[in-house]
């Protein structure tokens, strides 16, 4: 009986030959990542442990990306104690405001993430990483402590679903659409404390900003964690763009697999999120009658070039409608460097929209564009609960990129085929 890739990569780094399901192991991650919600509490653990040094710095990644251009006195006050915290510990990478972005798009985009790895993030979109083959799990403060202190995480061997993509994805359907339909069928707790695993044709072909918004999401199912085997354009990144060694994660013959799903990519539509869960997926015919005050294109999810390039692919030199703020946010600082040398960010501009320091933005209603009561936001982030992005009476709608696009033109929810030139 083969393994899955996930007991495969779980057992290269717990030192066992064997791991399966169910089984409990402490694991050494590869990459242990924190930022600058969870870093500063978790240095108030670390100092009760009463340790002067952390355990491998060279492992520790710290990224100021949440509330970052500082918002106010308390989060300066927090990316203060993180920087003092990096310096005293020897961080091996620190990423600071204007040279990092977002974590997880960060680390895959700068090859911290390689297939293979075991990635230990206080964050829980850190399964963000199986979109170029990892394993990442989400974590705690209290846990990165832990882990600074220790070295290694006791971990439960999770099930595995695997998850089977075919056929092309048909026009206008991007990853995040397809990670709709998968929460559509999962929903919000369909796959708790799982792994999930995906094949098929249309993963062999997707580029890496699908893939991103596909392992980003999931997440929202309640698995513990994804990966997704490299395809060609993951490797042609990795090795031709980055110069990397890539080693490919492969299952063993007939993996025992918790459960199976397929998903015909072809029959596909735009897809929309309703408040206030990520799984209340309705069709655009369902939601087009929906006004919206501001749009956000950026996040995690989808803040990545490609992701830019769709955006204004749809607008073209057209206006933003009069009644609709727009937010533009790159998910990383070279995302926004080269959206600038393509004209990208222009475009925005010129439409009327404005485009923010990389970082998370208004995703979890902090700063940088939080809603008021009764406001609609259209976003391309991943999470839509109540309060979300501000008030508690606001509204948050998800959707992928060209839906964003169309909305942004209209003022209401739209399909891409009534704006397309």
């Amino acid at each position: 009986m083969g393994r899955t890739i996930t007991e495969k990569i779980i057992a290269a780094h717990s030192g066992a030959e064997i791991t399966r399901s169910g089984e409990h192991v402490y694991v050494k991650p590869d990459i242990i990542m924190g930022h600058d919600l969870t870093v500063p509490h978790a240095i108030s653990v670390f100092r009760e442990f009463g340790i002067d040094k952390v355990k491998n710095p060279g492992k520790l990644v710290f990224v100021q990306d949440h509330f970052q251009p500082a918002k106010d006195v308390p989060s300066a006050e927090l990316s203060r104690g993180m920087r003092k915290f990096a310096t005293e510990q020897n961080v091996g990478r620190y990423f600071e405001v204007g040279h990092g972005g977002i974590c997880h798009v960060l680390m895959l985009e700068q090859g911290i993430v390689q297939p293979g790895m075991f990635i230990a993030g206080a964050d829980s979109h850190t399964p963000t990483a199986g979109a170029f083959g990892a394993l990442g799990y989400g974590i705690g403060a209290t846990e990165l402590a832990a882990l600074w202190a220790l070295g290694e995480i006791w971990i439960e061997v999770p099930k595995v679903r695997k998850i089977t993509l075919g056929g092309s994805p048909a026009k206008w359907v991007t990853g995040k659409d397809i990670a709709l339909a998968l929460l559509r069928e999962l929903g919000l707790e369909g796959a708790i404390g799982q792994s999930l695993e995906f094949y098929g044709d249309a993963i062999d072909n997707l580029i890496p900003a699908d893939l991103i918004s596909i392992a980003n999401m999931s997440a929202e199912t309640g698995a513990s964690t994804v990966v997704i085997p490299p395809n060609r354009h993951v490797i042609e990144y990795l090795e031709n763009q980055l110069g990397l060694t890539v080693n490919i994660p492969e299952p063993g013959a007939n993996p025992v697999y918790a459960g199976e799903h397929t998903f015909d990519t072809s029959s596909l539509e735009p897809l929309v999120a309703a408040p206030y869960d990520p799984d209340n997926v309705k069709s655009l015919d369902e939601v087009s009658d929906v006004e919206v005050d501001q749009v956000f294109l950026g996040s995690c999810a989808n803040g990545s070039l490609e992701d830019f390039r769709r955006f204004t692919g749809i607008i073209g030199n057209r206006r933003f409608a009069n009644n609709v703020r727009v937010l533009a946010i790159p998910a990383t600082q070279q995302v926004y460097l080269q959206a600038m040398k393509e004209g990208l960010l222009e475009k925005i501009v010129e439409a009327g929209g404005a485009v923010q320091t990389p970082g998370c933005g208004p995703c979890v209603g902090a700063h940088a564009g939080v809603l008021a009561a009764d406001e609609v936001c259209l976003s391309t982030a991943n999470r839509n609960f109540r309060g979300r992005m501000g008030h508690l009476k606001s509204k948050v709608y998800l959707s992928g990129v060209y839906v964003a696009a169309a909305t942004a033109l209209t003022g209401r929810i739209t399909h891409p085929d009534d704006v397309a030139e």
